[in-house]
């Protein structure tokens, strides 16, 4: 009996730091192990390697998870005070150096120490040094690498699929709408004003961009409609493909009737490592594609399984006589990895061609957009629950695992066109496709019918070059550096200020020269100068947003300031 009490305090100790519900399900699977050992017969160490067994799966759980270096269940504001204790550490490891070299190395061995990476090599040192210090860049690294390790673990004890937390966890649920409410209500109590005096909390701001389901959402189908609208015209055809990951990388197999059991060929691969396997398939069909002379556009789509494993949807266009080749091609490298395994060549690669005649491709992906971004118009999800509760845990598990949800392919850029939105006017004598891409992408009000035009992204894609235009397009983003310096002692980067394009300059009374010269337009856009007036607060409970220039690297500063050998030399200057 005292040996069993041994064990169940050893046990306990090991998951302290653990979530409430996941100490109970380790700790029965650990007793379980146990019970299971006192049930083997005497002699030949039987069940001396039964406790072992026991007590290393235990141990290789728990000892994975400690490395995080924060309890699972740690709070935001645990992750913001050590955070703060992280870039003092760090500061503490550049003093024991004495080259701005050495000091870039130690600070990295205790980045990634941390389990977190360091910055890369186009990071000067200055600037390295700079971020390694800063509690905010150890704030969001640690908020993503916690996040990470929380779901991770939620996955391996079995808690994500249908029968339990669909998507994504509990615990990774409920951080994501602390983190909503956080944000939320600090941008609804900071106000900010332009130099035209004019006042908006910064959740007002917010609302007007793609941050805001709605609009998003109304933009992907936009764009979606138009693509359509030339594939039509251009009697392309349509495919609707979905492509899933080898059996290997699922946790759990659903057997029907919304039973599932475990994957014994689960190879631990987490649902971030899978979207790198699904993106290193698809690397290798875009270059495949141009040998053959294929050109395709549309859209991609990624979504959780049940069990947190992603899967692909693709909507692509391309022409008719090239449909075969590029399935050809898809299925190719989609089932290079086990490609004989039970159900690979049905259900690892999925083709559905469109009927233009029985429906339109909008129609097609209409409902998985909906489903990924907020749920409208959608009742249940393929597994039966309300699509408008489930699009939050889809959100939640997409922003947990850095999973870009929707890619344009092919096409034009769509950066463009945001920023001709900000162009009130044409100047006059514009190149025609310049109007017409400024035609296309503002929303305007007929001033006969009254009726609103809506935004045309095929009159967009038109006046820069077509679908298959690429890097070519014709109207490009303009940006200025302004020459400041950021926090971290490095050049701002240039930032956008209109849009440029190449035409034919024409000289007054209509007369052309016979050798007719290119010039570069440049329109400016309307971009306003914000400060704020007003800092919000987060939601209670919750740390205060860090402001300002931090104090590691103020600390910093004031040490250089009084011994310029600080990190040997002539000391490092972080500005």
């Amino acid at each position: 009996m005292l040996r069993i009490q041994c064990r169940e305090n050893w046990a306990a100790e090991k998951v302290a730091g653990f979530p409430v519900r996941w100490q109970r399900r380790i700790l029965s699977a650990y007793m379980a192990n146990i019970a299971e050992a006192d049930r083997l017969p005497p002699g030949r160490g039987l069940v001396t390697a039964a406790y072992q067994a026991a007590g290393h799966a235990l141990c290789d759980l728990t000892g994975a998870l400690a490395k995080v270096r924060l309890p699972l269940d740690a709070t935001d504001a645990d992750v913001c005070t050590r955070a703060e204790e992280f870039a003092r550490d760090a500061m503490d490891v550049g003093r024991i150096h004495h080259t701005i070299e050495a000091v870039r190395a130690g600070m990295e061995s205790f980045v990634r120490s941390c389990q977190l990476e360091p910055p890369g090599e186009k990071v000067s040192d200055q600037g390295a040094i700079g971020r390694m210090t800063c509690r905010d860049w150890w704030r969001r690294g640690l908020r993503k690498m916690h996040a990470k390790a929380v779901e991770g673990a939620a996955i391996r004890m079995g808690y994500v699929n249908r029968s339990r937390d669909l998507y994504v966890s509990n615990e990774s649920m409920a951080r994501r709408q602390q983190q909503i409410k956080r944000n939320t209500s600090m941008m609804e109590s900071t106000r900010m004003v332009n130099e035209l005096e004019q006042e908006f909390t910064l959740a007002e701001l917010a609302a007007k961009g793609t941050g805001n389901k709605a609009i998003r959402r109304g933009e992907l189908m936009t764009r979606i409609a138009g693509f359509e609208r030339i594939a039509v015209d251009c009697e392309h055809a349509g495919l609707f493909l979905t492509v899933t990951c080898p059996s290997r990388m699922h946790k759990w197999i659903s057997a029907g009737k919304g039973k599932v059991f475990e994957n014994n060929k689960y190879d631990g691969t987490t649902p971030r490592e899978a979207q790198q396997y699904l993106s290193s398939c698809y690397s290798r069909v875009r270059p495949a594609l141009d040998r053959r002379g294929i050109g395709m556009y549309g859209f991609r789509i990624a979504e959780p399984h049940h069990d947190g494993c992603p899967h692909w949807h693709f909507l692509l266009f391309c022409e008719s006589g090239h449909a075969e080749s590029a399935v050809e091609v898809f299925r190719r490298y989609f089932l290079a990895d086990s490609p004989d395994e039970a159900g690979a060549a049905v259900h690892r690669v999925k083709v559905e061609r469109i009927d233009w005649k029985r429906g339109t491709a909008a129609g097609y992906i209409a409902k998985y957009v909906a489903k990924n971004i907020d749920g409208l118009h959608v009742e249940n999800d393929l597994y039966g629950n309300p699509a408008m509760e489930t699009s939050l845990r889809v959100e939640a598990w997409a922003s947990t695992w850095g999973i870009r949800q929707f890619q344009q392919i092919g096409g034009a850029p769509v950066g463009v066109w945001r920023e001709l939105r900000r162009v009130k006017d044409m100047p006059e004598g514009a190149p025609e496709h310049l109007k017409a891409a400024h035609a296309a992408v503002n929303r305007v009000e007929g001033v006969e019918d009254g009726e609103v035009k809506a935004a045309d992204w095929a009159g967009y894609v038109r006046a820069q070059g077509g679908v298959f235009v690429g890097r070519g397009a014709a109207i490009k983003i303009a940006v200025e550096s302004s020459g400041e310096v950021g926090r971290y002692g490095e050049a701002v980067a240039a930032k956008p200020c209109g849009v440029e394009t190449v035409g034919v300059e024409t000289y007054r009374d209509g007369i052309i020269p016979d050798r007719s010269r290119f010039v570069v337009w440049l329109v400016q856009s309307v971009r306003h100068v914000w400060q704020v007036v007003k800092r919000g607060v987060k939601a209670a409970g919750f740390s205060p947003p860090w402001t300002g220039v931090n104090n590691c690297t103020r600390i910093i500063r004031a040490e250089l300031q009084k011994v310029p050998e600080f990190f040997g030399g002539g000391g490092v200057l972080i500005t």
